[in-house]
């Protein structure tokens, strides 16, 4: 798949970023997460569901940390990081901070 990129600036939450969960297991993602102020801290989220609700579930998508499965853990610092244990339908940047940005670099291995 090609890049993702997700910028979040100031205090905010992204829109979820769909994943190819139909593709070939394994599933691997990297994430390259960069920070423009010392005092942007930052956290990713995943979701088995599926957010558009093509697919619904009986209450919405269940947000776990990308960090309960492997992945990024919230900072405040530039990281590069993989969700490769489990499967996720899609994932968003959380930034809490109330100045600076974050950006996300996703990369997803498979066709497309």
């Amino acid at each position: 798949m090609q890049p993702i990129y997700v910028t979040v600036s100031s205090s905010g939450i992204s829109n979820w970023k769909l994943t190819n969960w139909q593709g070939q297991p394994p599933m691997h993602i990297g994430f390259g997460i960069a920070v423009s102020g010392l005092s942007s801290q930052y956290s990713l989220q995943v979701t088995m569901d599926d957010p558009t609700n093509v697919y619904p579930s009986s209450g919405g998508p269940t947000v776990f940390p990308a960090s309960a499965i492997g992945g990024p853990v919230t900072s405040s610092q530039n990281q590069i990081a993989a969700v490769s244990s489990c499967p996720i339908a899609a994932w968003r940047l959380v930034n809490s901070s109330t100045g600076g940005s974050v950006t996300v670099t996703a990369l997803q291995v498979g066709m497309g």
